[in-house]
């Protein structure tokens, strides 16, 4: 399949396969994500969109009667840009509309791939950036609030909030990763990514995230323009001058660092501005990624390297690279998946391989090789949600709404914080999860057992597992029996007796519907009412409880577990 439109099932076999060691890196934190237009394609305006704008705004400020007029010499300039033929000058009548033009398009198309140079060309007696600040409005047009995150943003979002993305490095000027973020946090500051839009910012308090704008950002400098107007980079000047620029040796240090001490991984980034290829040729003066060392130190989301994608490779790995192994060099370093795809695919590794790591940390008789089976019981549930995921908003969407709704209800049995639509497992690598404390009373691990147990039993066939809608009474998960009498049945996962009897009490669960309730902790015991209630069994339906920290105290292999919790829980 194609990088457009491989699915995200065909992505994770790209990621279990030849980028294993790609995909592991990634949930550690050991890449830096490089990001470029094209993870805003269809949000942000598009180059074609903002060339015509540039054309049409000068054109309709010419005045035929003044020999003088700056717009008219402007024209001019374009038209030079653009090779305009003789023949193409004259059927553009500057009278008329550029959309009218017959020849806008090809004009058009050749400034696209001129754009700093255009952005570059002065007007007469007016400021230098005069065609971004006000011609574009970069501003208004790139910070405009209907502008809304897609997939990659939310995405990235929620990969930053996993703690497996500390440094992204971004050539845009929009705010939409921002607002990823900020939607699924309720805009909560301590959770969004620290953002660096000048030298000077590099001297803020970080959070978990660094969101570096190396090309500036519209939103800052829309709000506070002295500060930040000067650093949106767009004019082929400012991107030869990027590392040489005095004032700018802040920042070319610090994405000198980055590229040195972190891997890189590029989504819709061509590479092709010189100052990207300045930083990346510094950092290999200075300290070079050696060719071939597991996990891979470039990986660009692209169906074909581009010819700049392929200058950066054989500047950054120089001598390593040789005749023989220079296709070789190629093919390891482009994994054939577009952003949205890739970054779905991800998402789905990165949680998995978080709740394999923590089977392997939660106590009970289990041996490590025990354990696996339960590890391979996590890989067909998420392998199962692959099959029907679509990199699409709507899927994307659903799934972060869900997933933050089954991590409420699992730490606290209810949901105190409606408006907050994700939170994640934790904000700890996967390699640093043996060093969080707070797991036990989480009850995060048994919950990744319990869960490894329903994946085994969906790869053996004896229930089907469905998502749930996000109603106040939905259950995190449905299970269903493959017996004709099967019922399609609520499943609910909390850490404790405290958080089980919030869930009743808030009305999560319902005694009546007969779910499925599983709590990582010891069940509580019951209290011996007074006077005493009716004895013997009185035929009410009530929910099916078990205790994994219970069941892993007392069974020393994953089949034997397994048998009891399908008892335990009547399936």
């Amino acid at each position: 399949m194609a990088a457009f439109d491989i699915s995200v099932r065909d992505t994770l076999r790209l990621l279990d396969g030849p980028f294993e060691p790609f995909a592991s890196g990634v949930s550690n934190g050991l890449y830096a994500f490089w990001l470029g237009s094209g993870i805003s394609f269809g949000r942000a305006p598009s180059l074609l969109d903002l060339v015509g704008r540039v054309i049409e705004y000068v054109r309709s400020r010419i005045d035929p009667a003044d020999p003088n007029c700056k717009f008219a010499r402007s024209m001019q300039e374009i038209l030079n840009l653009a090779s305009a033929s003789p023949e193409e000058r004259a059927r553009s009548n500057l009278g008329e509309v550029f959309a009218s033009w017959p020849d806008q398009h090809a004009i058009a198309g050749r400034l696209v791939n001129n754009y700093a140079k255009l952005l570059g060309l002065p007007v007469d007696g007016e400021a230098l950036d005069y065609l971004l600040w006000t011609v574009i409005d970069v501003g208004a047009t790139f910070a405009d609030p209907a502008m809304t995150p897609d997939v990659e943003h939310l995405c990235l979002a929620a990969l930053s909030l996993e703690g497996t993305v500390p440094e992204m490095l971004s050539a845009n000027w929009d705010p939409l990763v921002e607002r990823a973020v900020d939607t699924l946090t309720d805009g909560n500051a301590a959770l969004s990514p620290t953002v660096v839009a000048r030298p000077a910012d590099l001297q803020l308090p970080r959070n978990k995230t660094r969101l570096i704008k190396f090309h500036g950002c519209a939103a800052k400098a829309q709000a506070d323009p002295d500060q930040y107007r000067q650093w949106l980079v767009a004019s082929n000047d400012q991107v030869a001058a990027f590392c040489t620029q005095a004032n700018n040796q802040g920042l070319v240090t610090a994405l000198t660092h980055i590229v040195g001490s972190k891997r890189t991984l590029m989504l819709g980034l061509s590479a092709q501005d010189s100052n990207i290829q300045g930083i990346f040729n510094k950092a290999a003066n200075e300290l070079t990624w050696q060719l071939g060392d597991p996990p891979p130190s470039y990986v660009f989301s692209e169906q074909e390297l581009g010819m700049d994608q392929r200058s950066l490779l054989r500047n950054v790995y120089r001598e390593q690279i040789t005749p023989a192994n220079l296709k070789d060099v190629f093919e390891a370093a482009r994994i054939q998946a577009y952003a949205r795809r890739l970054l779905t695919a991800l998402l789905l590794d990165v949680w998995s391989r978080k709740l394999q790591a923590l089977i392997f940390l939660v106590p009970g008789l289990l041996p490590p090789a025990e354990r696996q089976y339960l590890c391979t019981g996590i890989l067909s549930l998420r392998n199962h949600l692959a099959d029907a995921a679509e990199p699409e908003l709507d899927f994307v969407d659903a799934l972060l709404d869900r997933f933050g709704r089954a991590c409420k209800l699992l730490r606290d049995g209810q949901i105190e914080q409606p408006n907050v639509r994700f939170e994640p497992i934790t904000n700890d690598v996967v390699a640093a999860l043996p060093g969080n404390l707070a797991l036990g009373a989480l009850g995060l691990r048994e919950a990744a057992v319990a869960l490894g147990l329903v994946g085994m039993g969906l790869s053996r066939k004896h229930w089907v597992v469905e998502a749930e809608s996000l109603d106040r009474e939905s259950g995190v998960l449905a299970v269903t029996g493959k017996g004709s009498a099967a019922a399609r049945t609520k499943v609910y996962l909390t850490a404790s007796a405290a958080g089980a009897a919030l869930l009743r009490s808030e009305g999560h669960l319902v005694e009546a519907e007969s779910p499925l309730l599983i709590q990582s902790q010891k069940l509580a015991v019951p209290m011996t009412r007074s006077p005493r209630g009716a004895s013997g069994r009185t035929g009410l339906p009530k929910a099916r409880e078990v205790s994994i920290s219970t069941l892993l105290q007392t069974y020393a292999t994953a089949d034997d577990l397994y048998v009891a919790f399908r008892q335990e829980l009547a399936l």
